[in-house]
């Protein structure tokens, strides 16, 4: 068809619910760039469906009626007086490249229902009508809708189900990578409550754009056009297997993801993934509302609300005012969240909020994130937090922290009291976060500024990873580590920016399979295994590894130290390689003869054991001219220890830039600047 079909504009003038109809045909193909004009707008003004349920149906556009392998395409259907295209009891059908269009207004004019049909193709169609784009009813399997454009109208639907009785169930429904516009509802799987029995799985919306609209992730199970039924019953009808992924934009209604499904056939597998919408209207933020559900959420949640599975700390009285203490709500909503089955998130929005020590700790019935998109400030004065440290997560299993936000340990009183300097003896200021025997989690994407100690602490964890992590304070704050680690089994810290006044990392006794890639470090100390040696029965250190990193204007570069004199231990297969210097002083330094602040005997000889060690391809500028220096102890001398492609210059008054070693007897491999050793 080239050309265009006009319908009568009576409705009267048409027999029966339809004015086009293909019946029983296979192999059909309508094409050819036509119009299907049903002239509808005396016919709308007629439609009292509105008002009664009684009312007598319009005649639609087109039907097809079981017909099996089509392609319809390149046509229009235009301002139809019900349903533009009515598809049932269908098999592999495609419609591909179809314009359907009538006004918002316009009352019933959905633009493709379809039911009791397999295999039904929509692709690359624009549709706005003054009802749902596409429906999609009852007894429908192996739907796939894909690059379609819709609005206006009332979105892509799976439903209305439970109407009637005897309906068929509905599976495999995928619609991805479309647009939505202008309309009332976004993507929505609806039934009636109150009425007959049914189910619907294997349901998918990914990769879904929206665009000023109206509730854009909905299930509505309470679904009750214009008073027909009792809205206070419940559905009938059981939803599972359903997943809304990867679906952005903007929404008209501050309420953008709205599952409310059966009281006595609560929806299950239901899964939320990195949904970013976002509303700029005057009742707040965006929100999120779940009832009789508890979806499984994964990725990025805005809105975040008040979902089964994720725990607002402001439900709990959290308040983002900067001076109000939220650590009772913080507690409430972990342990909360802590005790529910499934996945879980400990929601912090974007805000300042004031904390004073926390203790959250499993074991977690199932994996837990805490999502910190806000400022969490901790005390000024370290004698108002309990304990060595400010946040402390313990004994968690599948622990995830995350979100972007900044954990603000407010240190700089704290500094001025540190007098660990002058005494041995002095009391350890507190912490900014502690994990001690966390397993299997990943710490990704914030920050830790300005603790009073150590900004973070690892003890006892195994397969934990930092991740875009930001560790930052003043060069002059003591002992502010960044990530400082004892007795752990598969540390991970990859592209991670580090500054602080003490060593950028820091890997102490017991720790084994750490993995250091990608870490930028500056100001600091450097990145340091070590101190050894210092207290009885240290565990080994075994399996280290230091790579494509860059090290600036830090007061040492990649070193092992050890103390003099002290208790016994053990450091083997430790490898620095692709390091880039800038402006460090002791570039490359192994010190076995760790002494700081008189603390100990610097005559004496270090106890702790070094072999298997190789620094390779490290470059860069020092800002001392002894540039690598190899110090290891007089009675257990370092064994297998490997330079390699070592290129390091030093341009100050002292001379060009030199090695020293003592008690070791490197392995020499390409080039070596400066040569020595």
């Amino acid at each position: 068809m080239e050309g265009t079909l006009k319908a009568p504009t009576n409705p009267g003038d048409l027999g029966g619910d339809c004015w086009v109809r293909f019946r029983d045909v296979d192999g059909l193909k309508v094409s050819g760039g036509g119009t299907f004009d049903g002239q509808g707008e005396v016919a709308w003004k007629q439609n009292n469906c509105a008002k009664t349920a009684n009312c007598k149906a319009l005649p639609m556009n087109i039907r097809f009626d079981f017909v099996t392998n089509a392609m319809i395409q390149d046509i229009t259907s235009l301002d139809s007086k019900n349903f533009h295209i009515n598809v049932m009891g269908c098999k592999n059908i495609t419609f591909k490249h179809v314009t359907i269009t009538a006004p918002e207004d316009s009352a019933n004019t959905d633009g493709i229902h379809m039911g009791r049909c397999n295999g039904v193709n929509i692709i690359d169609t624009n549709i706005g009508t003054g009802d749902d784009c596409i429906s999609i009813g009852d007894g429908s399997q192996q739907v796939t809708i894909s690059g379609v454009t819709c609005g206006p109208g009332h979105g892509i639907s799976v439903g209305s189900l439970g109407k009637y009785k005897n309906e068929e169930p509905v599976v495999g429904i995928f619609v991805k990578s479309c647009q939505i516009t202008g309309t009332s509802n976004g993507v929505r799987i609806k039934s009636w409550p109150g009425m007959y029995a049914g189910t619907a799985s294997d349901i998918h919306f990914e990769d879904i754009t929206m665009k000023n609209v109206s509730n854009p992730v909905l299930i509505d199970q309470t679904y009750c056009p214009w008073g027909q039924c009792n809205e206070k019953a419940t559905s009938n009808v059981k939803l599972s297997e359903i997943s809304f992924k990867r679906i952005k934009g903007t929404s008209a209604t501050a309420l953008a993801v709205k599952l409310a499904c059966s009281r006595t056939l609560p929806c299950e597998k239901v899964e939320l993934g990195d949904i970013d919408l976002t509303y700029s209207g005057n009742e707040g933020p965006a929100k999120s509302e779940c009832t009789n559900i508890k979806p499984i959420v994964s990725g990025k949640l805005n809105p975040p609300g008040y979902l089964p599975g994720v725990f607002n700390v402001k439900k709990y009285g959290a308040k983002s005012d900067g001076s109000s203490d939220i650590s009772q709500a913080l507690l409430s909503a972990w342990k909360e969240a802590c005790a529910a089955t499934g996945s879980t998130i400990v929601f912090i929005q974007k805000g300042d909020y004031a904390l004073r020590q926390v203790d959250l700790v499993g074991p977690c019935k199932g994996d837990i994130t805490f999502k910190l998109e806000g400022t969490l400030k901790a005390p000024t004065n370290p004698g108002d937090l309990g304990g060595d440290c400010w946040v402390r997560f313990r004994d968690v299993d599948g622990l995830k922290v995350s979100g972007g936000g900044t954990f603000d340990g407010q240190g700089e009183v704290a500094w001025k009291q540190n007098n660990c300097a002058k005494t041995a003896n002095c009391k350890a200021l507190p912490m900014n976060i502690r994990f001690d025997f966390v397993t299997n989690a990943m710490i990704q994407d914030i920050t830790s500024l300005d603790s009073k100690n150590f900004h973070i602490n690892v003890m006892g964890c195994k397969n934990i990873t930092f991740k875009h992590v930001t560790i930052t304070a003043p060069e002059d704050s003591a002992n502010t580590d960044g990530i400082h680690m004892g007795r752990c089994n598969g540390v991970n810290i990859i592209d991670t920016n580090i500054g602080t006044g003490d060593d950028c990392i820091s890997i102490g006794d017991g720790s084994q399979q750490v993995t250091i890639s990608g870490v930028t470090c500056g100001p600091g100390h450097g990145i340091s295994v070590g101190s050894l040696g210092k207290y009885k029965n240290e565990e080994p250190v075994v399996g280290i590894f230091v790579k494509s990193c860059q090290i600036t204007s830090t007061s040492n570069g990649v070193r092992i130290k050890s103390w003099p004199g002290m208790y016994a231990g053990t450091a083997s297969d430790i490898h620095f390689e692709d390091i880039t210097m800038k402006n460090v002083s002791n570039p490359v330094l192994i010190d076995q003869t760790y002494c700081p602040w008189g603390q100990c005997n610097e005559k004496a000889t270090s106890n702790v054991k070094l072999s298997e060690i190789s620094f390779k391809r490290i470059k860069g500028t020092s800002a001392t001219a002894l540039a690598v220096k190899l110090a290891c102890s007089r009675t257990l001398p370092c064994e297998k220890v490997e330079l390699g492609d070592i290129d390091l210059t030093y341009s100050g008054n002292e001379g060009p830039a030199k090695s020293e070693c003592t008690n070791v007897k490197p392995i020499v491999s390409g080039k070596l600047n400066p040569p020595g050793c």
